[in-house]
Protein backbone atom coordinates (compact mmCIF):
# COMPACT_ATOMS: atom_id res chain seq x y z
CA UNK A 1 0.00 0.00 0.00
CA UNK A 2 1.25 3.48 -0.76
CA UNK A 3 1.73 6.15 2.12
CA UNK A 4 1.09 9.79 1.93
CA UNK A 5 1.80 11.15 5.36
CA UNK A 6 0.38 15.18 5.82
CA UNK A 7 1.41 17.24 8.12
CA UNK A 8 1.04 20.51 9.10
CA UNK A 9 3.08 22.95 11.53
CA UNK A 10 1.62 23.97 14.99
CA UNK A 11 -2.23 23.57 13.94
CA UNK A 12 -3.96 23.30 16.91
CA UNK A 13 -6.70 19.90 17.22
CA UNK A 14 -9.61 21.93 16.27
CA UNK A 15 -8.44 24.09 13.66
CA UNK A 16 -10.75 21.91 11.51
CA UNK A 17 -14.17 22.61 10.54
CA UNK A 18 -15.27 18.93 11.37
CA UNK A 19 -14.74 20.45 14.63
CA UNK A 20 -14.47 24.00 14.75
CA UNK A 21 -17.58 26.51 12.16
CA UNK A 22 -14.93 29.48 12.35
CA UNK A 23 -12.64 27.57 9.88
CA UNK A 24 -13.42 26.42 6.39
CA UNK A 25 -11.20 23.06 5.33
CA UNK A 26 -13.46 20.55 3.26
CA UNK A 27 -10.80 18.64 1.72
CA UNK A 28 -9.44 17.76 5.17
CA UNK A 29 -13.46 17.13 6.25
CA UNK A 30 -13.88 15.23 3.45
CA UNK A 31 -10.22 12.78 4.83
CA UNK A 32 -12.33 12.61 7.80
CA UNK A 33 -15.96 11.68 6.04
CA UNK A 34 -14.22 8.85 4.11
CA UNK A 35 -11.66 8.07 6.75
CA UNK A 36 -11.67 8.51 10.92
CA UNK A 37 -11.01 11.35 13.11
CA UNK A 38 -9.32 10.63 16.04
CA UNK A 39 -9.98 13.06 18.84
CA UNK A 40 -7.06 12.40 21.35
CA UNK A 41 -3.82 12.31 19.92
CA UNK A 42 -0.92 13.95 21.22
CA UNK A 43 2.08 15.18 20.28
CA UNK A 44 5.32 13.76 22.04
CA UNK A 45 7.06 16.97 22.62
CA UNK A 46 5.84 20.50 22.01
CA UNK A 47 8.12 21.64 19.62
CA UNK A 48 9.51 21.10 16.47
CA UNK A 49 12.36 19.01 15.90
CA UNK A 50 12.07 16.30 19.03
CA UNK A 51 8.42 15.85 17.84
CA UNK A 52 8.77 15.62 13.68
CA UNK A 53 12.33 13.11 14.62
CA UNK A 54 9.48 10.79 16.32
CA UNK A 55 7.76 10.81 13.55
CA UNK A 56 11.08 9.82 11.70
CA UNK A 57 12.12 7.17 14.17
CA UNK A 58 9.71 5.82 16.06
CA UNK A 59 11.24 6.97 19.35
CA UNK A 60 10.74 9.74 22.18
CA UNK A 61 12.46 12.72 22.42
CA UNK A 62 14.28 10.75 25.60
CA UNK A 63 15.52 8.05 23.47
CA UNK A 64 16.98 10.00 19.95
CA UNK A 65 17.85 12.50 22.09
CA UNK A 66 16.77 15.55 20.13
CA UNK A 67 14.91 17.55 23.75
CA UNK A 68 14.33 20.80 21.73
CA UNK A 69 15.07 22.78 18.77
CA UNK A 70 18.56 23.60 18.48
CA UNK A 71 19.46 19.77 18.62
CA UNK A 72 20.62 17.80 15.85
CA UNK A 73 19.37 14.31 14.96
CA UNK A 74 23.28 12.45 13.50
CA UNK A 75 22.58 12.37 9.86
CA UNK A 76 23.33 8.48 10.24
CA UNK A 77 20.93 8.03 12.51
CA UNK A 78 18.31 5.39 12.07
CA UNK A 79 17.19 3.25 10.94
CA UNK A 80 14.55 5.86 10.08
CA UNK A 81 11.00 4.50 8.11
CA UNK A 82 12.18 6.15 5.42
CA UNK A 83 15.03 3.80 5.68
CA UNK A 84 12.84 0.66 6.06
CA UNK A 85 10.53 1.45 3.50
CA UNK A 86 12.84 2.03 1.15
CA UNK A 87 14.87 -1.06 1.59
CA UNK A 88 11.81 -2.82 0.49
CA UNK A 89 11.40 -1.05 -2.80
CA UNK A 90 9.06 1.58 -2.11
CA UNK A 91 9.82 5.17 -3.65
CA UNK A 92 10.55 7.55 -0.29
CA UNK A 93 10.54 11.05 -0.98
CA UNK A 94 10.11 14.16 1.75
CA UNK A 95 8.98 17.73 0.33
CA UNK A 96 8.58 20.74 2.26
CA UNK A 97 10.29 21.73 6.34
CA UNK A 98 12.08 18.58 8.18
CA UNK A 99 13.78 20.19 10.89
CA UNK A 100 15.50 17.38 12.25
CA UNK A 101 18.80 19.72 12.42
CA UNK A 102 19.07 23.07 14.09
CA UNK A 103 18.50 25.86 12.15
CA UNK A 104 20.88 28.41 14.18
CA UNK A 105 24.01 25.88 14.31
CA UNK A 106 26.11 26.59 11.38
CA UNK A 107 27.29 23.32 11.16
CA UNK A 108 23.79 22.00 10.39
CA UNK A 109 22.25 21.13 7.27
CA UNK A 110 19.44 23.04 7.97
CA UNK A 111 21.34 26.11 9.29
CA UNK A 112 22.55 29.38 7.73
CA UNK A 113 24.67 30.34 5.83
CA UNK A 114 24.38 26.87 4.11
CA UNK A 115 20.84 26.79 3.42
CA UNK A 116 21.19 30.47 1.78
CA UNK A 117 23.17 28.22 -0.89
CA UNK A 118 20.56 28.46 -3.22
CA UNK A 119 23.69 27.23 -6.00
CA UNK A 120 23.78 24.01 -3.85
CA UNK A 121 20.36 22.90 -3.63
CA UNK A 122 19.21 23.99 -6.84
CA UNK A 123 21.36 20.40 -7.66
CA UNK A 124 20.56 18.66 -4.32
CA UNK A 125 17.52 16.71 -3.66
CA UNK A 126 18.66 14.07 -1.26
CA UNK A 127 19.17 11.40 0.09
CA UNK A 128 18.24 12.59 3.94
CA UNK A 129 17.29 10.34 7.13
CA UNK A 130 16.65 7.84 4.61
CA UNK A 131 14.64 9.49 2.18
CA UNK A 132 15.65 9.04 -1.69
CA UNK A 133 14.62 11.88 -2.66
CA UNK A 134 14.11 14.89 -0.74
CA UNK A 135 13.40 19.09 -1.37
CA UNK A 136 13.83 21.22 1.48
CA UNK A 137 12.50 24.48 3.13
CA UNK A 138 13.40 25.78 6.69
CA UNK A 139 11.79 28.13 8.69
CA UNK A 140 8.25 30.10 8.50
CA UNK A 141 6.25 32.24 6.14
CA UNK A 142 8.03 35.45 6.19
CA UNK A 143 10.90 35.24 7.95
CA UNK A 144 14.49 34.99 6.42
CA UNK A 145 15.13 31.23 6.80
CA UNK A 146 11.77 30.57 4.99
CA UNK A 147 13.42 32.10 1.85
CA UNK A 148 16.36 29.42 1.78
CA UNK A 149 17.37 25.81 0.47
CA UNK A 150 15.29 23.77 -2.00
CA UNK A 151 12.13 26.80 -2.23
CA UNK A 152 14.50 29.53 -2.13
CA UNK A 153 16.13 28.35 -5.04
CA UNK A 154 12.76 27.59 -7.15
CA UNK A 155 11.63 31.19 -6.08
CA UNK A 156 14.69 32.50 -7.33
CA UNK A 157 14.37 30.69 -10.31
CA UNK A 158 11.09 32.02 -10.47
CA UNK A 159 12.12 35.47 -10.77
CA UNK A 160 11.24 36.40 -6.98
CA UNK A 161 12.97 39.28 -5.05
CA UNK A 162 13.93 37.22 -1.25
CA UNK A 163 14.77 40.08 0.86
CA UNK A 164 11.46 41.35 -0.45
CA UNK A 165 9.15 38.80 0.91
CA UNK A 166 11.14 37.28 3.23
CA UNK A 167 12.20 40.18 5.93
CA UNK A 168 10.53 39.68 8.76
CA UNK A 169 11.93 37.70 11.47
CA UNK A 170 8.93 39.56 14.29
CA UNK A 171 7.14 35.82 15.28
CA UNK A 172 4.54 38.67 16.53
CA UNK A 173 3.83 39.71 13.56
CA UNK A 174 0.20 39.41 11.64
CA UNK A 175 -2.00 40.47 8.97
CA UNK A 176 -1.52 40.16 4.60
CA UNK A 177 1.51 38.76 3.19
CA UNK A 178 3.00 40.34 0.35
CA UNK A 179 4.12 37.41 -1.36
CA UNK A 180 1.68 36.19 -4.03
CA UNK A 181 -0.27 33.21 -3.20
CA UNK A 182 1.50 31.46 -6.66
CA UNK A 183 4.75 30.90 -4.64
CA UNK A 184 3.56 30.04 -1.31
CA UNK A 185 5.35 27.59 0.16
CA UNK A 186 2.11 25.54 0.74
CA UNK A 187 1.85 25.66 -3.22
CA UNK A 188 4.92 24.60 -4.43
CA UNK A 189 5.06 21.64 -1.37
CA UNK A 190 1.58 20.02 -3.12
CA UNK A 191 3.50 20.59 -6.69
CA UNK A 192 6.52 18.81 -5.60
CA UNK A 193 4.84 16.00 -3.54
CA UNK A 194 2.49 15.38 -6.71
CA UNK A 195 5.67 15.44 -8.58
CA UNK A 196 7.14 12.71 -6.13
CA UNK A 197 4.09 10.59 -6.40
CA UNK A 198 4.38 10.58 -10.23
CA UNK A 199 7.61 9.61 -10.25
CA UNK A 200 7.10 6.10 -8.11
CA UNK A 201 3.74 6.08 -10.71
CA UNK A 202 6.42 6.03 -13.46
CA UNK A 203 8.98 3.56 -11.82
CA UNK A 204 6.51 1.38 -10.61
CA UNK A 205 7.00 1.60 -7.45
CA UNK A 206 4.66 2.26 -3.99
CA UNK A 207 5.63 5.43 -2.43
CA UNK A 208 6.02 6.79 1.05
CA UNK A 209 5.55 10.95 0.50
CA UNK A 210 5.97 12.87 3.71
CA UNK A 211 4.40 15.90 2.43
CA UNK A 212 5.11 18.41 5.30
CA UNK A 213 3.90 22.06 5.18
CA UNK A 214 4.87 24.61 7.22
CA UNK A 215 1.74 26.70 7.99
CA UNK A 216 0.07 27.98 10.32
CA UNK A 217 3.34 28.38 12.56
CA UNK A 218 3.87 32.14 13.02
CA UNK A 219 4.54 34.58 12.05
CA UNK A 220 0.98 34.61 11.23
CA UNK A 221 0.94 36.22 7.52
CA UNK A 222 -0.70 34.74 4.69
CA UNK A 223 -1.35 36.24 0.96
CA UNK A 224 -4.36 37.72 -0.27
CA UNK A 225 -7.50 36.98 -0.44
CA UNK A 226 -6.74 33.84 2.21
CA UNK A 227 -5.30 37.01 4.83
CA UNK A 228 -8.69 38.19 4.74
CA UNK A 229 -11.31 35.44 4.31
CA UNK A 230 -11.97 35.63 7.93
CA UNK A 231 -13.69 38.50 10.18
CA UNK A 232 -12.23 39.04 13.66
CA UNK A 233 -15.40 39.54 15.06
CA UNK A 234 -16.54 36.10 13.76
CA UNK A 235 -13.44 34.23 15.62
CA UNK A 236 -14.20 32.88 19.32
CA UNK A 237 -12.99 34.18 22.39
CA UNK A 238 -9.77 32.58 23.61
CA UNK A 239 -10.16 30.62 26.56
CA UNK A 240 -9.02 32.40 29.28
CA UNK A 241 -10.32 32.45 33.08
CA UNK A 242 -9.36 34.96 35.81
CA UNK A 243 -7.31 33.47 38.41
CA UNK A 244 -6.79 29.88 36.85
CA UNK A 245 -2.81 30.47 37.26
CA UNK A 246 -3.42 29.89 40.77
CA UNK A 247 -2.42 26.12 42.51
CA UNK A 248 -0.18 25.29 39.38
CA UNK A 249 3.23 25.24 39.23
CA UNK A 250 4.96 28.55 39.66
CA UNK A 251 6.07 28.89 36.20
CA UNK A 252 2.43 29.57 35.42
CA UNK A 253 1.87 32.40 37.34
CA UNK A 254 5.50 33.90 36.31
CA UNK A 255 4.92 33.37 32.44
CA UNK A 256 1.45 35.76 32.87
CA UNK A 257 3.67 38.35 35.51
CA UNK A 258 6.04 38.49 32.45
CA UNK A 259 8.93 37.36 34.14
CA UNK A 260 8.99 34.32 32.17
CA UNK A 261 9.91 31.02 34.04
CA UNK A 262 10.55 32.87 37.06
CA UNK A 263 13.96 32.22 39.64
CA UNK A 264 14.12 28.58 38.58
CA UNK A 265 17.60 28.26 37.44
CA UNK A 266 17.29 25.63 34.79
CA UNK A 267 14.52 27.63 33.49
CA UNK A 268 16.42 30.33 33.04
CA UNK A 269 18.27 29.07 30.30
CA UNK A 270 15.06 28.02 28.58
CA UNK A 271 16.53 29.23 25.44
CA UNK A 272 13.83 30.04 22.04
CA UNK A 273 10.90 28.31 21.41
CA UNK A 274 9.18 28.10 25.05
CA UNK A 275 6.26 30.00 25.22
CA UNK A 276 7.80 33.52 23.89
CA UNK A 277 4.78 34.85 22.51
CA UNK A 278 2.62 37.06 24.61
CA UNK A 279 1.87 40.33 22.76
CA UNK A 280 0.08 42.67 24.02
CA UNK A 281 -2.74 42.45 22.05
CA UNK A 282 -6.81 43.90 22.35
CA UNK A 283 -9.43 41.21 22.47
CA UNK A 284 -10.26 42.88 18.80
CA UNK A 285 -5.95 42.22 17.81
CA UNK A 286 -6.25 38.54 19.09
CA UNK A 287 -9.01 37.91 17.14
CA UNK A 288 -7.62 38.99 13.73
CA UNK A 289 -4.79 36.81 14.70
CA UNK A 290 -6.90 34.53 15.11
CA UNK A 291 -8.73 35.10 11.68
CA UNK A 292 -5.33 35.29 9.54
CA UNK A 293 -4.39 31.94 11.19
CA UNK A 294 -7.51 30.21 9.92
CA UNK A 295 -6.72 31.60 6.42
CA UNK A 296 -3.52 30.17 6.39
CA UNK A 297 -4.72 26.87 7.40
CA UNK A 298 -7.52 27.07 4.53
CA UNK A 299 -5.12 28.51 2.36
CA UNK A 300 -3.47 24.75 3.45
CA UNK A 301 -6.16 22.57 2.95
CA UNK A 302 -6.71 23.99 -0.50
CA UNK A 303 -3.31 22.57 -1.53
CA UNK A 304 -4.33 19.57 0.55
CA UNK A 305 -7.23 19.13 -1.88
CA UNK A 306 -5.36 19.69 -4.69
CA UNK A 307 -2.66 16.70 -4.14
CA UNK A 308 -5.75 14.42 -3.14
CA UNK A 309 -7.60 15.26 -6.07
CA UNK A 310 -3.69 14.02 -8.46
CA UNK A 311 -4.45 10.71 -6.24
CA UNK A 312 -7.51 10.73 -7.58
CA UNK A 313 -6.56 11.42 -10.97
CA UNK A 314 -3.65 8.46 -11.00
CA UNK A 315 -6.93 5.73 -9.29
CA UNK A 316 -4.48 5.94 -6.53
CA UNK A 317 -7.48 6.43 -3.36
CA UNK A 318 -7.80 3.07 -3.43
CA UNK A 319 -4.13 1.82 -2.61
CA UNK A 320 -3.34 4.81 -0.57
CA UNK A 321 -3.02 5.12 3.04
CA UNK A 322 -2.82 8.91 3.76
CA UNK A 323 -2.95 10.61 7.62
CA UNK A 324 -3.28 13.94 8.21
CA UNK A 325 -1.58 15.46 11.63
CA UNK A 326 0.82 18.40 12.92
CA UNK A 327 4.18 18.36 15.10
CA UNK A 328 2.03 20.28 17.87
CA UNK A 329 -0.87 22.42 18.34
CA UNK A 330 -0.67 26.29 19.20
CA UNK A 331 -2.36 28.45 22.62
CA UNK A 332 -3.07 31.28 20.50
CA UNK A 333 -4.60 33.29 23.41
CA UNK A 334 -6.12 30.61 24.81
CA UNK A 335 -5.04 31.18 29.04
CA UNK A 336 -3.27 34.06 27.86
CA UNK A 337 -0.59 32.17 26.24
CA UNK A 338 0.70 32.47 22.63
CA UNK A 339 2.63 29.59 20.45
CA UNK A 340 3.76 26.65 23.01
CA UNK A 341 5.85 25.86 25.73
CA UNK A 342 5.63 24.29 29.48
CA UNK A 343 2.22 25.10 30.12
CA UNK A 344 0.15 21.77 29.55
CA UNK A 345 -2.91 22.71 28.09
CA UNK A 346 -4.74 20.43 25.28
CA UNK A 347 -4.49 23.18 22.38
CA UNK A 348 -0.72 23.13 22.29
CA UNK A 349 -0.03 19.14 23.76
CA UNK A 350 -2.70 17.70 21.39
CA UNK A 351 -2.92 17.77 17.27
CA UNK A 352 -5.29 17.21 14.87
CA UNK A 353 -5.16 13.20 13.37
CA UNK A 354 -7.52 12.28 10.48
CA UNK A 355 -6.50 8.68 8.58
CA UNK A 356 -8.14 7.26 5.61
CA UNK A 357 -7.15 4.10 4.99
CA UNK A 358 -8.85 2.25 2.22
CA UNK A 359 -10.40 -0.49 4.02
CA UNK A 360 -11.68 1.77 6.68
CA UNK A 361 -14.44 -0.52 8.03
CA UNK A 362 -16.50 2.80 10.03
CA UNK A 363 -16.03 5.42 7.51
CA UNK A 364 -17.27 9.21 9.17
CA UNK A 365 -16.41 7.77 12.65
CA UNK A 366 -15.20 10.13 15.08
CA UNK A 367 -12.99 7.70 17.74
CA UNK A 368 -11.65 8.97 21.18
CA UNK A 369 -8.81 5.91 20.92
CA UNK A 370 -5.72 7.58 22.03
CA UNK A 371 -3.14 8.56 19.18
CA UNK A 372 0.70 9.34 19.60
CA UNK A 373 3.17 10.60 16.74
CA UNK A 374 5.61 8.15 17.84
CA UNK A 375 3.44 5.57 16.93
CA UNK A 376 3.79 6.51 13.50
CA UNK A 377 6.39 4.48 12.15
CA UNK A 378 5.46 1.50 13.74
CA UNK A 379 1.97 2.11 11.82
CA UNK A 380 3.75 2.60 8.57
CA UNK A 381 5.88 -0.26 9.09
CA UNK A 382 2.91 -2.48 9.90
CA UNK A 383 1.06 -1.21 6.48
CA UNK A 384 3.63 -2.03 4.55
CA UNK A 385 4.13 -5.79 6.01
CA UNK A 386 7.12 -4.90 8.03
CA UNK A 387 7.75 -4.86 12.12
CA UNK A 388 9.25 -2.58 13.75
CA UNK A 389 12.28 -3.01 15.33
CA UNK A 390 13.63 -3.51 19.23
CA UNK A 391 14.31 0.14 18.98
CA UNK A 392 11.32 1.59 18.11
CA UNK A 393 8.98 2.54 20.69
CA UNK A 394 5.89 3.11 19.30
CA UNK A 395 2.38 0.95 18.85
CA UNK A 396 1.23 -0.38 15.99
CA UNK A 397 -2.48 1.69 15.42
CA UNK A 398 -3.23 -0.04 11.92
CA UNK A 399 -6.45 -1.40 13.49
CA UNK A 400 -7.78 1.40 15.40
CA UNK A 401 -7.11 2.96 11.99
CA UNK A 402 -9.57 0.65 10.38
CA UNK A 403 -12.15 0.43 12.97
CA UNK A 404 -13.08 3.89 15.21
CA UNK A 405 -13.69 1.67 18.16
CA UNK A 406 -10.08 -0.47 18.19
CA UNK A 407 -7.96 1.33 20.75
CA UNK A 408 -4.71 -0.10 20.22
CA UNK A 409 -2.98 2.39 23.62
CA UNK A 410 -4.74 3.44 27.01
CA UNK A 411 -2.01 5.91 27.76
CA UNK A 412 -0.41 8.62 26.27
CA UNK A 413 3.13 10.62 27.13
CA UNK A 414 5.06 13.66 26.16
CA UNK A 415 7.71 14.56 27.59
CA UNK A 416 9.74 18.53 27.03
CA UNK A 417 13.29 19.30 28.83
CA UNK A 418 13.44 22.70 27.98
CA UNK A 419 17.08 22.87 28.82
CA UNK A 420 20.47 21.58 29.41
CA UNK A 421 19.70 21.16 33.58
CA UNK A 422 18.02 18.41 35.28
CA UNK A 423 14.00 20.16 34.63
CA UNK A 424 12.28 17.82 33.06
CA UNK A 425 8.55 17.70 32.52
CA UNK A 426 6.29 14.16 31.38
CA UNK A 427 2.58 14.15 30.99
CA UNK A 428 1.33 11.47 31.35
CA UNK A 429 -2.89 10.85 29.71
CA UNK A 430 -4.47 8.11 30.62
CA UNK A 431 -9.13 7.51 30.60
CA UNK A 432 -9.68 11.27 31.43
CA UNK A 433 -6.82 11.73 34.10
CA UNK A 434 -4.14 13.97 33.03
CA UNK A 435 -1.18 13.79 35.27
CA UNK A 436 1.90 15.72 34.74
CA UNK A 437 5.36 15.13 36.81
CA UNK A 438 8.43 17.41 37.35
CA UNK A 439 11.92 15.62 37.62
CA UNK A 440 13.17 16.92 41.11
CA UNK A 441 10.68 19.20 42.27
CA UNK A 442 8.02 18.63 44.82
CA UNK A 443 4.75 20.14 42.28
CA UNK A 444 2.79 18.67 39.81
CA UNK A 445 -0.25 18.37 37.79
CA UNK A 446 -3.37 16.53 38.12
CA UNK A 447 -6.97 17.11 35.76
CA UNK A 448 -9.80 15.82 35.17
CA UNK A 449 -10.50 16.26 31.24
CA UNK A 450 -13.98 14.92 31.71
CA UNK A 451 -15.07 17.78 34.09
CA UNK A 452 -12.41 20.37 33.38
CA UNK A 453 -11.63 20.08 29.55
CA UNK A 454 -9.42 23.41 30.16
CA UNK A 455 -7.43 22.67 33.04
CA UNK A 456 -8.78 25.71 35.02
CA UNK A 457 -7.86 23.02 38.52
CA UNK A 458 -4.89 21.69 39.31
CA UNK A 459 -5.89 18.67 41.21
CA UNK A 460 -2.44 17.32 42.13
CA UNK A 461 -2.99 18.31 45.87
CA UNK A 462 -6.61 17.67 46.43
CA UNK A 463 -7.32 15.16 48.99
CA UNK A 464 -10.38 14.29 47.39
CA UNK A 465 -8.10 12.58 44.85
CA UNK A 466 -5.41 11.39 46.45
CA UNK A 467 -5.75 7.94 45.97
CA UNK A 468 -6.72 8.92 42.32
CA UNK A 469 -3.52 10.76 41.97
CA UNK A 470 -0.91 7.79 43.07
CA UNK A 471 -3.26 5.33 41.43
CA UNK A 472 -2.49 7.30 38.36
CA UNK A 473 1.21 7.83 39.55
CA UNK A 474 2.16 4.31 39.91
CA UNK A 475 0.36 3.08 36.47
CA UNK A 476 2.85 6.00 35.23
CA UNK A 477 5.77 4.52 36.63
CA UNK A 478 4.92 1.25 35.42
CA UNK A 479 5.83 3.10 31.94
CA UNK A 480 8.06 4.90 33.03
CA UNK A 481 11.82 4.60 30.71
CA UNK A 482 14.95 6.12 31.81
CA UNK A 483 16.08 8.81 29.90
CA UNK A 484 19.49 7.92 27.72
CA UNK A 485 20.53 10.83 25.90
CA UNK A 486 20.52 14.19 26.12
CA UNK A 487 21.95 15.96 22.62
CA UNK A 488 24.20 19.32 22.93
CA UNK A 489 21.38 21.97 22.05
CA UNK A 490 23.07 24.37 19.68
CA UNK A 491 21.10 27.35 19.86
CA UNK A 492 19.61 29.05 22.84
CA UNK A 493 19.03 32.31 22.36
Amino acid sequence: MNILLITSDQQRPDAMGCLNASVHTPHLDRLAQEGILFERAYTVNPVCTPSRCSMLTGQYPSRHGCFHVGTNLPTDYGPTVAHQLSDVGYSTALLGKAHFQACKDPASFESAPRIHDLDYFRDWSGPYFGFEHAELVIGHTSEPHAGGMNYGAWLLDQGIDLKQHFDIHDYDHYGPWSLSEEFHGSKWVADRSMAAIDRAVDGKQPFFVWASFQDPHNPYVTPEPWASMYRGADMPTPVVKNGEMNGKPPFYEELMNGNFYGDDPDLQDRGWGDCKIRPALTEDDVKHVRAVYNGMVSLMDHHIGRLVAHLENHDLMDETLIVFTSDHGDYLGDHGLWGKGLPTYECMQRVPFVVRHPRCETPGAKSKALQSLVDLEASFLDVAGLSAGINSQGICQTASWLHAEQHARDWALVEFRPSHGDFMQRTYVEGHYKLVRYENRAYGELYDLEADPHQFVNRFDDLALRNVRDEVMGRFDAHRFQEEIVRERMAVA
